[in-house]
C-alpha cells in the first residue's frame, strides 16, 4: 500500500512540475500577446514585457496577465481595448488607453474576474462587467477621455453584475465614478473619486455596501436611486458645491441605513426625495449651505443621534412630510440651539424647531429662488431661529442633545474644532438686538400674528 501511495506522489509531483513550468510566459509585442492569448491552455500565466502592445485583444480562457511596470496596451481607437470572456481571469500591473468613442478599457462577459493596479486613462469607460458576477476590481487608477467634460462614461460600470466589489480605486474626471446597476450584493468600499458627475451611483439594485469612500468636487457624491436595503456607511463628501448637488441625493430609495458619513463643504449635505423608511444616524453636518433636506414624500425615515455644525440651514422639509427624529429618548445636536438643561442630563429642556419660511415661500413661488444664497434670505434664516415667524415648523426634534453625538472619524476636524463657536463682541449682539426690535415691529405693523407651531 505505502509503495502506491509513494508512486501516486512521484505521479502528481512531475505533473504538477510539468504544468509549473507550460504555465508561464513572457512577451514583448502585441503578436506575441495575441499568440499567446490564443494558447492559454498551455500558458496560464503571461508576463508582458515593459513596452506598448496595440491592438484590440480578447481573452478567451483562464489566464493571469501580469504586466511589468511600463507594460502597456494600446487600442486603435474604436472597441473596447481588453475584453474578457473567460472565467476566472486576472489582469493586473497594465497602462490601458484607446478605447472607442463608448466602449471601456476592459470589457468583462466572463464571471469572478480580478483586476488590480492596473493604469487605466484615454478610455470611455475604465471597466466595463455586464451580465455576469463575482468580480474584485481594487487599486486601480481610472480616468476617461481627455479634454470635455460632455464625453465621459464611468470609471466602474457595473450593470446586471452581483456580487462584484469595487476597493481601494482612485477614479478621476469621469461622468460616474462607480455606478452598480440592476447589480444586487455589491460592495464598494474605500475609493476616492475626484471631479464626476456622481461619485457612486446605483439604480435598481438592493442590499449594496457603499463604505469608506471619498468623494469630493462633483456634483452628487452619491445618487441612490431606486434602490433597496442599501447600507451608506463612513464615508466622507466635501466641496460638491454645484447648484442643487448634494454630498447625498437619495432617490425613491427605501429601507435603507445611512451612519457615520461626514458631509463637510457641501451645497446640500443630504438630500431626500420619495425616500422613506430610512435610518439616518451619526453623522456629521459641517459647513454646508444646507444639512438636510427633506423633499415631498419622504416620510418614515428614523433620523437621530446626528450633528450638525454652521450650516446655514440645518434641516429643511417638505411641509407633508412625516419622520421621526427621536428615537431611545434621544434626537440631535444642533450647534445653533440652546443648551438650556436645568435638570443637567443629555438633552436641551426645549424642542429643536424649524419651519424655513423661505423654503416654503418658493414651494409656493419658484421664481423667488433666485434670491437662494442672497445676504436678505441668509438674515432672513437667522431672524426666524429667534422670532416667532407666521409658519408651521416642519422639523420638530423633540429631544435635542445638550451635546455631539460621540462619532468619531480619522480625517477631518476634531469635536472640539467643529463644534466651539467664537464669542460675540458687543457690536455684534448691539445690531442683532436691532435687526430683531426692527423686524418684530415691520411684522407687527403687517399684521402678521401667528405663532410658529
Amino acid at each position: 500500500m505505502y509503495k502506491k501511495i509513494g508512486i501516486f506522489i512521484v505521479l502528481v509531483w512531475f505533473i504538477f512540475i510539468g504544468k509549473a513550468n507550460a504555465e508561464e510566459v513572457s512577451v514583448t509585442d502585441g503578436n506575441e500577446l495575441q499568440e499567446a492569448l490564443s494558447k492559454t491552455g498551455e500558458n496560464r500565466i503571461i508576463r508582458l514585457e515593459p513596452g506598448e502592445y496595440v491592438g484590440a485583444f480578447t481573452i478567451t480562457e483562464t489566464v493571469h496577465l501580469i504586466g511589468k511596470e511600463g507594460a502597456k496596451l494600446i487600442g486603435p481607437g474604436s472597441g473596447n481595448v481588453l475584453t474578457i470572456e473567460a472565467d476566472d481571469v486576472t489582469v493586473e500591473g497594465l497602462q490601458i488607453e484607446g478605447s472607442g468613442s463608448q466602449n471601456a478599457g476592459i470589457y468583462v462577459k466572463g464571471n469572478r474576474s480580478f483586476i488590480q493596479k492596473n493604469l487605466i486613462q484615454d478610455v470611455f469607460h475604465g471597466i466595463y462587467a455586464k451580465e455576469s458576477y463575482g468580480h474584485r476590481m481594487e487599486n486601480n487608477v481610472i480616468t476617461s477621455f481627455k479634454g470635455s467634460s460632455n464625453h465621459k462614461g464611468y470609471g466602474i460600470y457595473l450593470v446586471k453584475a452581483p456580487n462584484s466589489v469595487a476597493a481601494n480605486n482612485f477614479i478621476y474626471e469621469t461622468q460616474d465614478g462607480i455606478y452598480v446597476s440592476y447589480s444586487d450584493y455589491c460592495e464598494i468600499r474605500g475609493n476616492q473619486m475626484v471631479r464626476a458627475r456622481y461619485g457612486v451611483h446605483t439604480m435598481d439594485s438592493k442590499t449594496v455596501l457603499i463604505a469608506q469612500n471619498e468623494v469630493r468636487e462633483s456634483v452628487n457624491g452619491l445618487m441612490i436611486m431606486q434602490s433597496n436595503e442599501v447600507s451608506i456607511l463612513a464615508n466622507s463628501f466635501y466641496l460638491n458645491t454645484k447648484i442643487d448637488g448634494s454630498g447625498m441625493f437619495i432617490f425613491d430609495t427605501f429601507d435603507s441605513k445611512i451612519s457615520s458619513n461626514i458631509m463637510q463643504g457641501n451645497f446640500k449635505g443630504i438630500l431626500l426625495e420619495n425616500a422613506k423608511r430610512n435610518t439616518i444616524e451619526f453623522n456629521t453636518f459641517i459647513g454646508n449651505h444646507t444639512g438636510l433636506e427633506l423633499r415631498k414624500a419622504s416620510d418614515e425615515n428614523t433620523i437621530y443621534l446626528n450633528n450638525f455644525y454652521h450650516n446655514t440651514r440645518q434641516i429643511i422639509s417638505d411641509q407633508k412630510n412625516t419622520n421621526q427624529f427621536t428615537k431611545d429618548k434621544y434626537g440631535n445636536y444642533f450647534d445653533d440651539h440652546g443648551s438650556l438643561n436645568l435638570n443637567n442630563d443629555e438633552l436641551v429642556d426645549f424642542a429643536y424647531k424649524s419651519g424655513d419660511v423661505f423654503y416654503n415661500m418658493t414651494s409656493e413661488e419658484p421664481f423667488l429662488s433666485i434670491f437662494y444664497q442672497s445676504p436678505a434670505v441668509e438674515l432672513w434664516n437667522m431672524i426666524e431661529q429667534y422670532t416667532p415667524m407666521p409658519s408651521d415648523s416642519f422639523v420638530i426634534d423633540e429631544s435635542p442633545l445638550v451635546k455631539p453625538a460621540p462619532v468619531s472619524w480619522s480625517n477631518g476636524n476634531s469635536e472640539e474644532s467643529v463644534s466651539s463657536n467664537a464669542p460675540l463682541n458687543g457690536w455684534q449682539i448691539v445690531t442683532f438686538l436691532i435687526v430683531v426690535v426692527g423686524s418684530l415691529s415691520i411684522l407687527l405693523k403687517l399684521g402678521w400674528g401667528k405663532d410658529e407651531v
